[in-house]
Formats: structure tokens, C-alpha cells, sequence
């Protein structure tokens, strides 16, 4: 079933997806995966029925709807940055594996033991024409 969204339900969404948002901060900065993991979840369905909320949503040149388009950026701000730090996170983590565990760097088949597996001139049938 869809919900329809009013002129009135976009204050709302947009201070849940504020505080969605400060949640990921918040999980991010304590370190913890499932926390994080909890809140993006939050958070992306909470900017979903924004987006929904604000699509054909026309905002006038007035005071509040000025404030409205800046708490909308600031949010997009902040969802930019947590995912810039959760890419660095990521790299982070696998550059710190592939230090304890160097195998993990190889391609699954760069070292398989038939002929197949292995770079080079190929044999007998599967030769290109």
C-alpha cells in the first residue's frame, strides 16, 4: 500500500532523517558494525520517504521555505561525508587484512594449479582463430 505524504509530513521526515543521520555519525564514530549497520538502515529509508515526501514539492522563495532547502542540503552534506567515511573505513580494513593475511591479494584464480587457472598460451582445442 503507498502512503501519500502531505505539505505537513516533510518537517517531520526531514528532523527523522536529521536524527538518522546523527545516528550513523554516532555508530560510526563508536566503531561498532552492527550499530552502523542498524542505522544506515534507518537512515536510508528515512531519506527514501523524504524524497518521496518532497517529489513535486514546490518550495517558495519565503523564509521557511529557504530554511527547508538548507536543512535538505545539510542533510545530503552529511550522508555524502558518512559515506566518504565508510569508503575510507572499508579501504582501511582490507588494507589491514591484506597486511596479516597476504594471500588475500591474489585473484581467486591466479593460483590454481591447472592449466586453465594459469596466465599464458593456451593449449590444444581453446585456441582463439
Amino acid at each position: 500500500m503507498q502512503q501519500t505524504t502531505t505539505r505537513a509530513d516533510v518537517p517531520a521526515l526531514l528532523a527523522l532523517a536529521e536524527r538518522s543521520a546523527g545516528a550513523v555519525a554516532q555508530a560510526l564514530l563508536g566503531g561498532a558494525p552492527d550499530q552502523v549497520e542498524a542505522a544506515t538502515r534507518e537512515l536510508q529509508s528515512a531519506a527514501t520517504d523524504l524524497s518521496i515526501a518532497l517529489r513535486g514539492l514546490v518550495v517558495g522563495r519565503t523564509a521557511q521555505g529557504r530554511a527547508l532547502q538548507q536543512r535538505v542540503r545539510a542533510v545530503a552534506l552529511q550522508i555524502a561525508i558518512q559515506r566518504e567515511a565508510c569508503l575510507r573505513q572499508c579501504a582501511a580494513v582490507e588494507r589491514s587484512l591484506n597486511s596479516i593475511v597476504p594471500a588475500t591479494r591474489a585473484t581467486t584464480y591466479a593460483g590454481a594449479a591447472s592449466p586453465y587457472g594459469r596466465g599464458g598460451p593456451s593449449g590444444g582445442a581453446y585456441r582463439v582463430c
